[in-house]
């Protein structure tokens, strides 16, 4: 990659102002060359506050400005600045076409436009470029949550999302809404805010979500918290919203795109069908090649170090093998495809993984298939085996009064859940957690792609949740959790197979005592288990406040506070092979 030195002085313009079509004022912060000279522009559209600090290390305005972009921050509709009520997910299409076709014909822009951001901001994309605005040349999204809806953004397995779902409106979303909502009247709005510090302190201590029906919490919770947080709690998959969420990123775009995700990020799906959609799409030469780029993040966290393990300075988003920050490398995607400069990817691999376990970035051409997959068969004596053992069983206890604490994994909980790998000591220490170890490996085992979990298992309830979690345990007996799933047995027939959500299979209860076939989806990951290390699957039946409990009544969290026992049994043997399957490379 080459350098950029001749970097140019930069002017802010604050509260730029663009005029939607239906009128409605949307209010931007600009940073541009200061010599006015047309170069391209680089588009952000957030709910969260255009002025608020940006992870320079992610994308930094000034310095890609003074590389020579008008780089353009923009509040959402009904956010912070902007005009406007805020709907989320609705208006994003056509605000995002309009303020690009607005950009590309700004006096200093050279026409072409192109967009950039995370998580939210990846959504604003996908969804202005459904509407193919002139001026619209390239996408650059980050841990991006389309078409995701079902598989870990809104619901996972049949569960809902509760932790994430609840700290994403709260804590990303409801201060600003209610300051807005009570702006005229200044006693409400302090009445207002101070019930708002209150949940918060609730929320940041986990005991917000210890609350019987879900729904309760609705006297505590703010007007944009109550019309569209609340009530997708007692939803379920395939809802309007979900396909609404779903529609984001549902058909490829004839664009050069950048994908930058995470392994343990919420929404790692996302990131990676988004870059596979646009890799098919590239085949046929309707669109540029994509390129990817997966580290061992979370969905805030980019430094790769966490309190039980650190991958490394090396896989923090500010090293990535000297390549640069992130911010730089978006630079020079952008100067290759928006300037006509390849050069500047000479020396970046299309496609940019981190091996944890090996902790170093490993370079493709593309996306590659594992090289093959491997089993590994869970046996009654809390063996990992190559092959099914004897027959037999397990059994455990599943109280949803008492549900087992969230421990790291893709996770984007507010206050004392943090997210990301954890060490299973004090989960795997209760009696309603099983676990199923390996011997020790002899030789490195690098776990690629789909890890997926298929078991047998009968409950005495009506309906329950099986969590498995995939765990690297290191020579001194540290287990440390590496990826997970979930599934509602209600939902286990919208799930067979892949464990990935298909529609048209309505839920059904299971009848107490008779064995079904599970799936679960653990996502994907990259991890190097090295000589010494072992394998360890846990099963248990919750992971609270990750997703909502399964009350074993048929009923959900939301409607419900009553609650049974139910004792799970796991089967094993020829007759109930029971695995963990994952691709290997």
């Amino acid at each position: 990659m080459t350098l950029r030195t001749a970097l140019k002085p930069v002017l802010i313009e604050h509260d730029v102002e663009t005029r939607m079509p239906d009128g409605t004022i949307l209010r931007s912060t600009m940073y541009r060359p200061a010599g006015g000279e047309p170069c391209p522009v680089l588009l952000t559209r957030t709910p969260y506050g255009r002025d608020l600090s940006v992870n320079s290390a992610y994308f930094n305005p000034v310095t890609v400005a003074a590389a020579g972009y008008v780089v353009i921050m923009q509040d959402c509709r009904g956010r912070f600045g902007s005009d406007g009520g805020f709907d989320p997910s609705v208006n994003e299409a056509s605000d995002g076409a309009a303020t690009v076709e607005w950009a590309a014909e700004l006096p200093y822009s050279n026409g072409s436009v192109g967009m950039w951001g995370r998580s939210y901001f990846a959504e604003t994309q996908w969804r202005a470029a459904s509407l193919a605005p002139n001026g619209l040349a390239a996408l650059a999204p980050g841990i991006s949550a389309g078409a995701n809806a079902n598989n870990g953004s809104l619901y996972r397995g049949g569960a809902y999302e509760l932790g994430s779902r609840f700290s994403w409106g709260h804590a990303s979303i409801s201060a600003n809404e209610l300051l807005r909502e009570f702006a005229e009247d200044p006693e409400r709005q302090g009445k207002e805010f101070q019930t708002w510090l209150d949940l918060d302190r609730s929320f940041s201590d986990g005991s917000a979500f210890g609350t019987l029906p879900l729904r309760d919490l609705s006297a505590q919770l703010g007007t944009f918290m109550n019309r569209h947080v609340l009530p997708s709690a007692g939803e379920a998959p395939g809802s309007s919203f979900t396909r609404l969420w779903d529609d984001a990123s549902a058909t490829p775009v004839p664009l050069p795109t950048l994908h930058i995700g995470g392994w343990f990020d919420i929404f790692s799906p996302g990131t990676l069908s988004q870059y596979t959609m646009q890799l098919e799409y590239s085949r046929t030469g309707a669109a540029p090649a994509p390129r990817l780029i997966m580290g061992p993040w979370t969905h805030t966290n980019f430094s790769g170090g966490y309190p039980d393990v650190s991958f490394g300075l090396n896989a923090a988003g500010g090293v990535m093998n000297g390549l640069g920050d992130l911010s730089g490398l978006q630079t020079a995607w952008f100067d290759a495809v928006l300037k006509d400069d390849p050069g500047r990817l000479s020396s970046i691999p299309a496609v940019l993984l981190y091996f944890m376990g090996e902790n170093q970035w490993r370079g493709f051409d593309e996306l590659p298939a594992p090289r093959g997959h491997r089993s590994w068969f869970l046996g009654a004596d809390g063996s990992l085996r190559d092959a099914p053992g004897t027959g037999g069983s397990a059994e455990y206890s599943y109280d949803p009064l008492d549900p087992v604490p969230a421990t790291g994994s893709a996770t984007m909980i507010h206050g004392v859940f943090p997210a990301g790998p954890a060490n299973q000591h004090a989960v795997e220490s209760r009696a309603d957690v099983l676990t199923f170890t390996t011997e020790a490996f002899e030789e490195p085992v690098t776990l690629f792609g789909e890890v997926s979990a298929t078991f047998f298992a009968a409950s005495t309830a009506v309906d329950t949740d099986f969590v498995v979690r995939l765990c690297r345990v290191a020579p001194d007996g540290t287990s440390l959790g590496i990826a997970d799933g979930i599934i509602r047995a209600s939902w286990r027939d919208s799930h067979a197979r892949t464990g990935l959500f298909q529609p048209g299979h309505a839920p059904s209860p299971i009848e107490p005592g008779v064995p079904y076939e599970y799936t679960v989806s653990l996502w994907q990951t990259a991890y190097t288990f090295a000589p010494g290390d072992r394998l360890r699957v846990q099963v248990t039946s919750s992971c609270h406040p990750r997703w909502d409990r399964n009350l074993n009544t048929g009923k959900l969290a939301y409607d419900s506070a009553e609650s049974v026992v139910a004792t799970q049994t796991i089967l094993f043997g020829p007759g109930y092979p029971s695995r963990l399957t994952a691709g290997v490379l």
